[in-house]
Order: structure tokens, then C-alpha cells, then sequence
């Protein structure tokens, strides 16, 4: 039995990770893997040449599933979805399984593919899986899973390795976003943000937040000028790490839970493409000042 349980355990961040980048819910991600964890001790392992591959293909295999239930709460979802924000401390983030974990706009963008589709992408781009691998992962060819991966870029429109982003650049434009919008300095954000912006904004029904993206410059300054502005002034406001990239949580006065968070998507020309405001206190109860780096 111990021997069964060290083989799970080395895996478990891993595994956590697979579910968290297929759902977006903490909560499900961490179900899946007790679910996991309960198959592996069930299981016939007489029969088990490979646990690693027992253990990706159970986990990509429940959570193909339960996203289908899930991707039919979100079409009922008040608002705009995104999903559930993970903070991490610097020590927790030297585990290179959990930098695996994506990025809360790539995780929002993927919600355009199909369970399938976005399965195959994750294990074959995030985690390096190859195709024969993950073609037994869920029970296909070799060619439909290339078939898969193809359509999925398609669908997303990649054109370059969104899987890998500049951390320390991230940051450094993160800062002058927020510099200028406490010092209401038009001119730097009219410079900073990409004339196409969006803004995505979740309150889940909880708290205020647009119903529908907010595309343009034009528009996202109007935005920040009449909303965001008065929180700048009257919040603290953190630097975090979320999803392994710099964001900033807002909070009023003494509140050791966030009002809202802001992540942000930068290009190459290091300009702001998206910003993603998250305010649904349902995805922000588990963050407090000790989570921050």
C-alpha cells in the first residue's frame, strides 16, 4: 500500500495541473484527482505497465466528461465566464508542474474547443505528451489526434507559442498599466493598450461586472476613466503572481479577501491585448494576503 501511494503522490501536481488547465475550476480540479487517486488504489495493477500513463489517461478521461457538464452551466452563465484564478507563492511556483498551469486568457480562450480538442492540446503543447501517447489517452488514431490538435490552432488562431510568455516584460508592463491609471496618465495607456483590446470582465451574478467584452481603445479608456479609476484610488492593491503571471488584486480597506483581480494578455510588441477583470467573490474566496508572493 505504501509503495501504491508514492506512486500517485510523486504525480499528484501533475495531475492537478491536467484538470486544472482542462476545467478552470479549483474545486473540480482537485475532485478529478481524488477521483484518480481512488481508481489507481482500485485498480488491477497487475495488468499496469506504465502508472504515469494509468494516471494521465484516467485523469484526461474524467475530465472529458465532467467538462461536457460543465460547458453546458457555462452557456446558462451570468455574464461573461473566466476561470478560477490560481494564486501562488514563490515556493510553490519551483514545481515545474504547476508552471505548466495556463495563463487565465489562454485558459479562456481554449473554452472554444471542443472537450476533446482541447484535451489533445493541452497534453501535446503544455506537457509535451506525444501523439502516440495520447492517441491511447483517449482511445483514437494517431491522425485524429493530429486532426484534433490541427483544428484546435485553427480555431484559436495561434500564430506563435502562446504557451510561453516573457515573465519579467509581462510584469514591467503590468506596473506601467497600473502607474498609469493611478496617475490617470492618458497618454501612457493610450500607448500601452493595442488599439484592438478587449476587456473581459466576470462577477458571475455577485458582483458588478460587463455583460459582454469591451472591444477598442476608445472604449477600454472609457471604462477605466469611469470604473476603475475610483477603485484605483480608494484600494490597496497587490502584485501577485496568478496563473504564474504578474497580476494585481484590488481591496478595500481592511478586506483580507480581493474585490477584483486584473490579469492581462501582452503581445510582441509589448502592448495589452486583453485584460481580464475577475470580481465573482465565489472564484476569489480562496485568495488572502498570505497566498501573495
Amino acid at each position: 500500500m505504501d509503495s501504491t501511494k508514492e506512486d500517485i503522490d510523486q504525480y499528484r501536481s501533475m495531475l492537478f495541473s491536467i484538470a486544472y488547465n482542462m476545467l478552470g475550476i479549483i474545486a473540480d480540479a482537485e475532485d478529478m484527482v481524488q477521483e484518480t487517486y481512488i481508481s489507481w488504489l482500485d485498480s488491477d495493477k497487475s495488468h499496469v505497465e506504465n502508472a504515469r500513463f494509468y494516471l494521465i489517461r484516467t485523469i484526461s478521461n474524467k475530465c472529458i466528461s465532467h467538462l461536457k457538464k460543465l460547458k453546458q452551466q457555462r452557456d446558462i452563465y451570468t455574464g461573461i465566464w473566466l476561470p478560477e484564478p490560481l494564486v501562488y507563492s514563490v515556493d510553490v511556483e519551483s514545481n515545474l508542474d504547476i508552471k505548466k498551469n495556463l495563463s487565465i486568457g489562454f485558459l479562456y480562450l481554449l473554452e472554444k474547443l471542443t472537450p476533446v480538442e482541447r484535451g489533445v492540446m493541452i497534453l501535446k503543447e503544455a506537457f509535451d505528451i506525444d501523439y502516440d501517447e495520447i492517441s491511447k489517452i483517449f482511445d483514437i488514431t494517431n491522425d485524429t489526434c493530429r486532426q484534433h490538435l490541427s483544428r484546435a490552432k485553427k480555431k484559436l488562431a495561434l500564430e506563435k507559442n502562446r504557451f510561453e510568455v516573457d515573465t519579467n516584460e509581462h510584469e514591467k508592463i503590468l506596473r506601467k498599466f497600473l502607474d498609469a491609471c493611478l496617475n490617470k496618465n492618458f497618454e501612457e495607456l493610450i500607448e500601452l493598450l493595442r488599439e484592438d483590446v478587449i476587456g473581459y470582465g466576470d462577477g458571475g451574478g455577485n458582483a458588478p461586472a460587463m455583460k459582454e467584452p469591451v472591444i477598442g481603445r476608445e472604449n477600454i479608456l472609457g471604462l477605466l476613466i469611469n470604473g476603475l479609476g475610483k477603485a484605483l484610488l480608494f484600494g490597496r492593491i497587490e502584485i501577485m503572481s496568478i496563473n504564474g503571471l504578474s497580476g494585481a488584486a484590488f481591496y478595500k480597506s481592511s478586506h483580507k479577501m480581493p474585490d477584483f483581480l486584473i490579469a492581462i494578455d501582452t503581445d510582441d510588441n509589448k502592448k495589452i491585448a486583453n485584460l481580464y477583470f475577475i470580481a465573482n467573490p465565489e472564484k476569489l474566496q480562496r485568495i488572502n494576503r498570505q497566498n501573495m508572493n
